[in-house]
This record gives structure tokens, sequence and C-alpha cells, in this order.
């Protein structure tokens, strides 16, 4: 057990790291090959803040551990909604901050409750089929190219000072992430087999927990800072991209032992709860973008309670 939990730690502490890293570099090196802010903020810095998700999935689905692989996936779009806009709120409300959102977010919140529709379905059909994965990244694919031929605004990308060699520095980014990600699952399947606690539970905590920990220190960071518009926006594009393209991959494997030990009826609770989240945070995002309304405290330990009545059915 005191290697599963070094791996785990060992695991969470280098993905904080280089997870920043990576979006950093990305950034920086999409600027140097001339692609457009709007193309870095729904694709790359997207595709960043969802890595360790995509990388810790790829690492469970080699083992077939298909319900950890669900419970990566649900429990990080809740930990997300709930522990962190829920501490960024939390945070707010003690400052006694006015907040708002621009109108032309209600779109990706339209975007959000659809692609959780989707994602349920394909739970209750089939999650490990290639008919699954080919939906669902066809979805994706949809989402990106709306965005593109919408053309919206994406939140502000922060200036970044250039370095030399950024695309190596980039490359050892995800070299380091992927070994996180590694660290992180083998400590994971360490725990399962000691504490015999079941594929879901191990996937919907050690593995969700571990892959949002990042963005929950990125978003009280930000909060501090006052500087909360980045984070609505980047927790919409993250849950997008773990339902649409996180979820997809298992069933590129082709798999028949990824299903084992997988049970919906075990999931619709948690699925219920995950929808019932979404509906919440995009209702108040609504409301925001209508008209600035003072940080509810109320509301914040709403969200955060949230997670931690859905580790009772998760267990």
């Amino acid at each position: 057990m005191t290697l599963a939990f070094i791996s785990i730690i060992s695991g969470i502490s280098l993905m904080w790291i280089s997870a920043e890293k990576l979006e950093k570099y990305s950034v920086l090196s999409a600027r140097k090959f001339g692609i457009s802010p709007f193309l870095i903020g729904s694709t790359v810095i997207a595709f960043g803040t969802s890595a360790p998700e995509m990388l810790t999935t790829f690492f469970v689905s080699l083992e077939d551990q298909g319900a950890m692989v669900i419970g990566n996936v649900i429990g990080s779009n809740v930990a997300n909604l709930s522990l962190v806009f829920g501490s960024m709120l939390f945070v707010m409300s003690f400052k006694k901050q006015n907040i708002s959102q621009p109108s032309s977010i209600r779109k990706n919140l339209l975007i959000l409750l659809a692609s959780s529709f989707l994602v349920w379905g394909v739970i209750v059909i089939d999650p490990f089929a290639l008919f699954s994965s080919v939906i669902l990244l066809t979805a994706l694919l949809a989402v990106i190219f709306f965005w593109y031929r919408d053309n919206q605004e994406v939140p502000e990308i922060e200036e970044l000072t250039e370095s030399n060699n950024n695309f190596i520095k980039l490359l050892l980014s995800l070299l380091t992430l992927v070994f996180a990600a590694w660290l992180i699952t083998s400590g994971a399947k360490l725990i399962l087999k000691n504490f015999n606690l079941g594929q879901l539970f191990i996937g919907y905590t050690v593995l969700a927990i571990g892959t949002s920990l990042p963005e929950i220190a990125a978003s009280i960071s930000l909060a501090l800072k006052s500087r909360y518009e980045a984070v609505a926006g980047t927790l919409i594009g993250s849950n997008i991209f773990n339902g649409l393209c996180v979820l997809a991959i298992p069933g590129l494997f082709q798999s028949d032992q990824m299903s084992f030990g997988w049970e919906y009826s075990e999931w619709s609770s948690l699925l219920r709860i995950l929808f019932a989240i979404t509906t919440i945070f995009c209702l108040y995002i609504f409301l925001l973008s209508k008209e600035k309304r003072k940080a509810s405290l109320l509301l914040s330990i709403i969200f955060l309670s949230i997670y931690f009545i859905s580790l009772i059915y998760a267990y």
C-alpha cells in the first residue's frame, strides 16, 4: 500500500507541474506555427486541460478496466463542476465580488447539455463499442467545426514570454504527463487489488480527483486574482472534451474484456447526479450572462457538497 500511495502522490505532483507546462508550451508552439488565437483557445487549451484524463484512460484501457474508464470520465466531469467551480465560487463569495459571464457563452451551454445527453445515451447502449467511439468523435469534430464557423470569442489567452526550444519543451511536458498518468493508474491498480473497492469507485475517486487537481488549483488561483471569467469557459470545454473524446478511447481498443464487471444499473444514479449538476451549472451561468450577480456562498456549498454526496453512490 505504501508503494501505491507513493505512486499516486508522485503522479499527481508530476501531473500538476506538467499539465501547466503542456498548456503553456502548446500555446507558444501553436503561435509559432501561425495558429489563430481562436483555434488555440478552442482546441489546444481545451485539449491540454483534458490531457490528464485522456492519458489515464489510455493506460486503464490497456488493462481492460472498462468500468474504471467510465468512472474516470463521470467522476472528472462531476469534480470539474462541483469541486473546481464550487471552489472558485466559494472564494469569490468570501471576497463579496460580483461576477458575470459574456452572452456568447450561452451557445456553449447548449453544446454542453447536448453532449451530456449524448454521453448518457452512449453509456446506456454500449460505451465500449467501436460505433460508440465513432459517434462521440464525430460529435467532437462537429463541435470544433461549429466553434470555428461561429467564430465566437474565446477567453483571453494570457501573454506568455517566448523562449527557445518551445516544441522540445512541449514534448518533454507531454512525456512527463504520460509518466505521471502511468504512475497514477499503477497506484490505482494496487489499491484495487489490496482493498477490493471495485473499478467504479477507484475510477470515480482516485483517477477523477487526481486528474482534476490541476484544474482545482488553477480555478482557486484565478479566483484569488479576480480572474474568474476564464474558469467557466475552460470547464465547459474540458467537460465536452472529456465526454466526447476521453469516453471514445475504450471503444477503439475493440476488446471483449473491456466490459467485464460493467453494469449500467450501478452507474445510473451517478449519471443522474452528473446531469443534475450540469443543469444547475448551465442555469447559473446563463443567469450570470444576463446580469452581474454577487457570488453565492450557498450555491458554492451546494456545488461542493454534491461531489461528496455522490461518493456514497459510487461506493
